[in-house]
């Protein structure tokens, strides 16, 4: 993702709008665990650090909260969202029901193009868990999910996947257990296997074992955020509210 230069304005780009950029870069700080869960997000200096004017904040603040990333409380402000444990557990078992289907149809509708696409992304996860990136192995994660949907050539299913995944990436930010509670490779690489083999039900089992892993690993209690500095999250210079 291309970025501005970490102590200046957002300029845009041909591409994405400086909103745009800044939900990336927001979304990046959830699933690093530099922005926490529960955390307030003070409008004026996001924009200082940032560069940007306070419109632009709005305007990023309303996708994040579409993505139910965010909560926008009247009076208050907006916060990183604080899932419950009811939530989480709907979460995973929306997820859990969804994905049984993607794993049923991909078993039967495996090429040898599909299985090479899957291990290219399975290298990938590996070197990154391999090099101790930490972010890079909880967003590869994610991908090898949204991966196996786009497989199916559903792009409804995609799209829900990924505002799912998203909100499984917040839980987990907000109920980690002391050991990572990404999804582990070797799991997927166990995923691949019943796959390949083309059966229906041994797949779909298998996901299911999987999800069910990853939301048995998570821990139900954590401390409250303190006060946040968020030029420090972002590696930015604050900077005079933009017009």
């Amino acid at each position: 993702m291309a970025k501005a230069e970490d102590s200046g304005a957002y300029k845009g780009s041909g591409k994405l709008r400086p909103e745009e950029m800044i939900y990336q870069e927001m979304l990046d700080a959830i699933l690093d665990r530099r922005l926490e869960p529960g955390m307030k997000l003070v409008e004026e200096d996001l924009a200082k650090t940032f560069g940007v004017s306070r419109a632009r904040i709005r305007a990023t603040f309303l996708q994040l909260a579409h993505d139910k990333l965010i909560n926008l409380v009247p009076n208050r402000g907006a916060f990183i969202a604080e899932p419950t444990i009811n939530e989480a557990i709907e979460v995973f078992s929306a997820r859990r029901m969804i994905e049984d289907g993607v794993a049923r149809k991909v078993a039967t509708s495996m090429t040898p193009e599909r299985a090479d696409q899957i291990r290219n992304h399975l290298a990938r996860e590996h070197a990154a868990h391999h090099d101790g990136d930490h972010r890079a192995a909880i967003i590869l994660s994610g991908e090898f999910h949204l991966l196996l949907a786009r497989l199916t050539g559903n792009l409804v299913i995609e799209e829900f996947l990924e505002r799912l995944i998203l909100r499984s990436s917040l839980i987990i930010a907000m109920y980690e257990s002391p050991q990572p509670v990404d999804c582990s490779h070797s799991e997927h690489d166990r995923l691949l296997d019943a796959l390949l083999g083309g059966d229906p039900d041994v797949a779909a089992a298998e996901m299911s074992r999987h999800l069910d892993a990853i939301r048995d690993r998570l821990q139900l209690q954590r401390p409250k955020p303190g006060k946040t500095d968020f030029a420090s999250i972002f590696g930015r210079t604050p900077r005079s509210e933009a017009s």
